[in-house]
């Protein structure tokens, strides 16, 4: 064999080679990146509405209270990146008109909603099988267009009493995974109070 022969062989073997390592090692320092700027994680909690949730200190929080029909936006959090829409919204849906309502219920019709309401909506996940503050809980995850964006959501939510309790995490499709371990912490430490 010729030593050029072998160069060229030798080559078509690394580079493969090279080019797995590094996709195989990019997203596991985006997501260590991720993680170290986000470690410290401040308390909210709003006694008027009886919720508890940590948060990382890096994420702008903004309180809101705003009420639409039957459901009120009470805090978002928001990703510090200037280049991000990434955010997680705590709302609770007041359904004291609909007595009995099951978990499975509410979350089907929840689903009808968002096939309504939004452009080229894809369900990606549908669940009744989680928890939240210690409830039984759905989660749907979904992405759907937002002008010339398109967005990938992650909701979940629980009933206590006449009240839904909501968390919904939201941003561009290209950064969901990066932002979901923070979130997913977040929803995690998510409680009722009263």
């Amino acid at each position: 064999m010729k030593i050029c022969d072998k160069g060229i062989t030798l080559f078509a073997i690394t580079l493969p080679a090279l080019l797995l390592l590094a996709i195989a090692i990019t997203p596991h320092n985006l997501l260590a990146q991720v993680k170290t700027t986000t470690t410290n994680f401040l308390p909210h909690q709003n006694s008027t509405y009886g919720i508890k949730i940590q948060y990382p200190s890096d994420w702008q929080k903004q309180e809101n209270g705003t009420k639409q029909d039957t459901q009120t936006d009470i805090v978002a959090f928001y990703a510090p990146a200037s280049n991000t829409n990434a955010n997680l919204d705590l709302s609770i849906d007041d359904i004291s008109d609909e007595t009995g309502i099951s978990l499975t219920q509410y979350a089907n019709n929840s689903l009808t909603d968002l096939k309504q309401s939004l452009t080229n909506f894809k369900l990606i996940e549908s669940s009744n099988n989680n928890h939240i503050s210690g409830l039984s809980a759905y989660r749907i995850v979904y992405t759907s267009n937002d002008g010339d964006n398109i967005t990938k959501t992650l909701e979940t939510g629980t009933i206590k009493g006449d009240k839904v309790y909501i968390l919904t995490y939201e941003t561009g499709v290209s950064e969901y995974a990066k932002f979901l371990p923070i979130v997913q912490k977040m929803i995690d430490s998510f409680q009722i109070t009263k």
